[in-house]
């Protein structure tokens, strides 16, 4: 059985040392067993971001919403990831629930 927190772990070093399309092959293989985990769902799109798959990117980060919606780092990276695509009226929607949620942290 495939440890889900030490996968996440070891995603979390590769994304660490820039090595994204190294942690893409070791997320796909924990992903493919672990779907419905919205961390793993939140690193895969991050993962595919910075590797400039922009579709998957999106679908990831989007799967870990529908998975845990109030997910922070969900929410400010598909903020990021709209601005960046010059969608800034989503962008907008994602950055006020991410505030909405950092508040209630507070």
């Amino acid at each position: 059985m495939v440890n889900i927190e030490e996968n996440i772990t070891a995603i979390k070093e590769l994304i660490k040392d820039k090595k994204y399309a190294d942690a893409r092959i070791k997320g796909e293989q924990v992903i493919f067993i672990h779907s419905a985990n919205a961390e793993l769902n939140f690193l895969m799109g991050y993962v595919y971001d910075k590797l400039n798959l922009v579709k998957r990117a999106e679908e990831y980060l989007h799967n870990s919403l529908n998975l845990n919606p109030n997910h922070y780092d969900a929410l400010v990276e598909l903020s990021l990831f709209h601005e960046k695509n010059g969608q800034s009226k989503e962008a907008a929607i994602y950055r006020e629930r991410s505030f909405r949620i950092a508040n209630k942290i507070k």
